[in-house]
């Protein structure tokens, strides 16, 4: 009798080893499969071939067969593995970050959804990545996303600020008649002639610098757009260009592009403001940075006298 019983316990055992449960059974029926290649949004292929939902909690679901244990996936959906490896989180789905795209598509390509600030980055989607439960899958493309900044990488403007002090940028040096030394006196009435005396990149521009962090760079292109005088009566002069020195041969004409005529006699401090334009571009942004620079010279104006004998 219990010889017979063993054996009746045994089969029992068997059978039901050998019978799937019925969630597994549920769960395999109403996996969809894949349909021309792809998955519905907010899925992905499995190792069997299924389309699975991709869970966007820390430690659910990644995606694969092998019930979130994959240990290239790591137990994030955004962040570092133990091996390194960088995954993003792309419409609840994993991505193993790649790089940055290089070149940068175009802005009015459809990866940038209309955006004009942001980064598009390169990444595998991890149904793509092998692993010891999962096999290379053969052609499996490369996708392109969109996100406001690499992972891991420096805010590009501080890049940009810091290629910026390298240029070392100054203000312009004021030349102006009369000239701003003892005995120098100008006429009023008479034109004065206000020009950037022996501009040099790092006081007029254009210049050019470029600031790395690790594998970002961002470049920098600065210029003055405008030099605004204050005459120190009350009146502003604005002067695009470098303005033209005055020359002896000139005698009592106008300046072509910067001049001025005081009405009164007295001494006036002159500041000039000049205006930059810093332009940058790098790690798939760009922006602006403006910047002013300011330098003053003192002048003395007096009243023609008329001698008669």
């Amino acid at each position: 009798m219990l010889r017979r019983a063993a054996a009746v316990l045994i089969l029992f055992l068997l059978a039901t080893l050998a019978v799937p449960s019925t969630s597994a059974a549920l769960a395999a029926a109403d996996a969809p499969p894949v349909q021309g290649g792809e998955c519905p949004s907010g899925s992905a292929v499995d190792a069997m071939g299924q389309c699975v939902t991709v869970s966007a909690e820390d430690g659910g679901s990644n995606g694969s067969s092998d019930g979130g244990t994959n240990p290239a996936a790591g137990d994030k959906n955004n962040g570092s593995d133990d091996s390194g490896a960088v995954w993003l989180n792309v419409n609840g789905q994993r991505c193993l970050f790649e790089g940055v795209t290089k070149p940068q598509p175009r802005r009015s390509e459809g990866v940038w959804e209309g955006r004009t600030e942001g980064v598009i980055l390169d990444c595998m989607m991890e149904y793509c990545v092998p692993s010891p439960v999962r096999e290379f899958i053969p052609d499996c493309p490369m996708s392109r996303v969109w996100v406001a900044a690499a992972p891991g990488a420096p805010d590009p403007t501080v890049l940009a600020q810091s290629a910026v002090e390298q240029m070392n940028l100054q203000p312009i040096e004021v030349g102006i008649v009369p000239e701003d030394k003892p005995g120098s006196i100008g006429i009023v009435g008479m034109p004065q002639w206000m020009w950037v005396n022996e501009p040099t990149p790092n006081t007029f521009g254009p210049i050019e610098e470029s600031a790395t962090a690790g594998q970002y760079t961002v470049t920098a292109t600065a210029k003055v757009d405008k030099t605004v005088w204050d005459m120190g009566d009350g009146n502003t002069v604005t002067c695009v260009g470098k303005g033209t020195p005055y020359e002896d041969r000139y005698d009592i004409s106008d300046s072509p592009d910067c001049g001025y005529k005081y009405t009164k006699q007295g001494e006036y401090e002159v500041t000039a403001t000049s205006y930059w334009t810093v332009q940058w571009e790098g790690m798939g942004q760009f922006g602006t940075i403006p910047v002013e620079l300011a330098s003053t010279a003192s002048i003395v104006m007096g009243e023609a006298q008329v001698i008669t004998q």
